[in-house]
């Protein structure tokens, strides 16, 4: 009886939240941005970046994390129901989740996060105008709102590249491989090698001698060598432009993956809805992974090669980075669910998005992502001027 009795105060509690919900939202937004804020920063472990998993295993990790959590809200007050509508979210945060991931190990903490806050700001006060019929105190305090925002997002893009672009104008005077003219340059297991010729084709003549007997053989190996320092880097800047496109991706999903909530019948929103997100988390992963086997059997004509084509899950090695940056995930998407329901769409959505001066500090200060001071201090400013974009457009509603 004494835990029936706890929890039935625990549920009473959360119940009477409606009653004073501006203060209850803002809690739960920052306790959100710590979440949202910090789970990325695992995925940048020394541990992860060793195996370089595919970016849908790591967010397996997350949707896995999520699933077995969501239960805890049980014992907080919410109601076991379920809504279609759950479905739909996780199809929506999958996507865009893999999306930020990737942005995440290619672009980097700092400019994944600020890229996809300011996308999920807009696309969410998006939402809240054109379908929602929110109402704006003033057309022109919104607007001059969205403009802090772009500045903001457009100087952290800048600076978080001017510190890459920093380090790899360093590497343009270093040789990548150093190296005589009287020395052989070999490939083994895959390994690199440099030469001035550019792209070339190795053939490795070995000899060995077996009981006094001569025994050559010719083992020809054909691989692309990259071998101008700044081809290397044209190849870094692709891999970046593609990882801010996949964190613009999961702005864009990110700031839509709740509109199913606020369509779905209200019996089944507030922190009731976090199980139905979880379960169309869950459904949207295994969907992924059952399509993954599929195009791989079909490159491998066989669906034992298929199998043995998926990715690792690295199980061993990033368990625990995956478990823990799938628990910060889920800690900011409870809290996130709480503010959104008690804020409303715009203001908790934009609250939250602040998520981007954490990760950006952890990216600067535990990654290292920019060395140089002034460009530093630059993104500092730019990250402020992006908050108070999302401060100006939350007081116009």
């Amino acid at each position: 009886m004494d835990a029936l009795s706890a929890r039935a105060s625990i549920a009473n509690n959360f119940r009477q939240m409606d009653s004073c919900g501006n203060g209850y939202g803002l809690l739960a937004a920052f306790v959100a941005c710590i979440g949202f804020g910090s789970f990325g920063a695992p995925l940048k472990s020394e541990a992860v970046n060793m195996v370089n998993p595919n970016p849908f295993v790591l967010q397996t990790y997350k949707s896995a994390i999520c699933f077995i959590t969501c239960w805890i809200v049980l014992l907080l007050g919410a109601e076991f129901e379920f809504t279609t509508w759950g479905i739909v979210s996780g199809f929506l945060w999958v996507t865009g989740g893999v999306g930020g991931i990737y942005g995440i190990r290619n672009a980097g903490l700092a400019i994944s996060v600020g890229t996809w806050s300011s996308v999920t700001v807009l696309i969410s006060f998006a939402w809240g105008i054109f379908f929602f019929d929110e109402e704006v105190q003033s057309i022109a305090g919104t607007s001059i709102g969205v403009v802090f925002l772009l500045l903001g997002f457009v100087g952290m893009a800048y600076f978080s590249s001017a510190g890459e672009d920093y380090r790899d104008e360093e590497a343009l005077t270093e040789p990548l491989l150093e190296s005589s003219d009287e020395e052989a340059c070999t490939l083994r297991d895959n390994e690199a090698c440099t030469s001035d010729e550019g792209l070339m084709n190795l053939v490795q003549t070995e000899t060995n001698v077996v009981k006094g007997s001569l025994i050559e053989f010719e083992v020809e190996e054909q691989q692309t060598i990259i071998a101008n320092p700044k081809e290397k880097v044209g190849l870094e800047y692709e891999k970046k432009l593609l990882g801010l496109l996949g964190a613009v991706l999961d702005g864009v999903l990110g700031g839509s993956n709740l509109i199913p909530m606020k369509l779905a019948p209200t019996i089944y929103q507030g922190l009731d809805y976090t199980i139905s997100f979880a379960i169309g988390a869950a459904i949207a992963t295994l969907t992924g992974w059952i399509l993954y086997f599929l195009v791989s059997s079909c490159k491998e004509e066989s669906f034992a090669a298929g199998y043995q084509a998926l990715p690792s899950l690295h199980l061993r090695k990033i368990w625990m980075q995956g478990t823990v940056s799938g628990t910060l995930w889920s800690i900011g998407n409870v809290s996130q669910i709480l503010s959104v329901t008690l804020l409303g769409e715009s203001i908790g959505m934009s609250i939250i998005q602040s998520q981007m001066i954490i990760s950006g500090l952890l990216g600067i200060v535990l990654f290292k992502e920019i060395k140089d001071m002034k460009t530093i201090i630059f993104w500092v400013a730019s990250a402020v001027v992006t908050f108070t974009g999302i401060v100006f457009l939350s007081h116009k509603f």
